[in-house]
Parts: structure tokens; C-alpha cells; sequence
């Protein structure tokens, strides 16, 4: 659980950061492109991710059916990621109808920054989510460069 919340923090911190940035430098370019493209993004994420844990659970039996390994942690944790990515969908379409309602927007002159920092913290957590899932690809090509 704490490592949990400490991997939340990061993205908050990350996007606290792009976003702060952002709006140092006085462009709406990153949250405009979000407001318009994340969940698409986030659709063609879980889809890669979806299609790359299935290769990932493919070579795993391929492999434990060889060495009698055991993997079921690694699927869970795959298991996992889909479900943190559909999480995300639904976060990201909370934070954009937030932030599409006048209402919330006035209720602090803060608001509209908090939404914008909460999409970019989506959109870091789902591209480490994809790094991570590929970074297993890597792996199993190095076991199987060893053989």
C-alpha cells in the first residue's frame, strides 16, 4: 500500500511539475491536446498493453511448461495493470467532466490547474504503465537469448 501511494505521489509530482511549467511559460498546448485526446489515449494504451500482456502470459507458459516455473505472481500483477489502466479511463473522464463544468471550475481560482495537474498525473501513470509492460518484453527476449 505504500508503495502504492508513494508510485501516486511521483505522477502527482511529475505533472505538478509539466503543468507548473506549462503554465510558467504560458502555453495551453499540453492541456488543451489532453482535454481533447486522453481518453483515446488511454483506449489505445489499455489495447497495447492488453495485446502485450498476452504475448508476455504466452511466453510465461511457454517457459513454466520448460522450467517448471511458477509465474502466477507476474500474471497477477499483469492482471493488475488492466485493471489500474481501465482505472485511469475512468478517472481521466471524472477529471475531464470536472473540469468541463463551469460550476467547479469557479468554485476556486485554483481549480482549473488542480484538473489540469490530475489529467497530466493520468496521462504519466498510464505511459509508465505502458513503459513497464514493455520493459517485460525485454525480459522474456533476454531469457530467451540465454537459451
Amino acid at each position: 500500500m505504500i508503495d502504492k501511494l508513494k508510485e501516486i505521489s511521483f505522477y502527482i509530482v511529475i505533472a505538478l511539475v509539466i503543468t507548473g511549467f506549462s503554465k510558467w511559460i504560458e502555453s495551453d498546448f499540453l492541456n488543451k491536446y489532453l482535454d481533447e485526446n486522453l481518453i483515446t489515449l488511454l483506449i489505445a494504451l489499455l489495447a497495447i498493453n492488453t495485446t502485450t500482456s498476452s504475448v508476455v502470459m504466452t511466453k510465461l507458459k511457454e517457459i513454466a511448461d520448460e522450467t517448471g516455473g511458477n509465474f502466477s505472481n507476474t500474471i497477477v500483477q499483469l492482471k493488475h495493470s488492466i485493471y489500474e489502466q481501465i482505472i485511469y479511463i475512468i478517472i481521466a473522464v471524472i477529471v475531464l467532466v470536472l473540469s468541463g463544468s463551469k460550476k467547479v471550475v469557479s468554485i476556486h481560482a485554483y481549480s482549473d490547474f488542480i484538473l489540469d495537474v490530475l489529467l497530466v498525473a493520468v496521462f504519466s501513470a498510464a505511459m509508465y504503465t505502458l513503459f513497464d509492460t514493455a520493459k517485460s518484453i525485454f525480459v522474456i527476449l533476454r531469457y530467451e537469448n540465454k537459451n
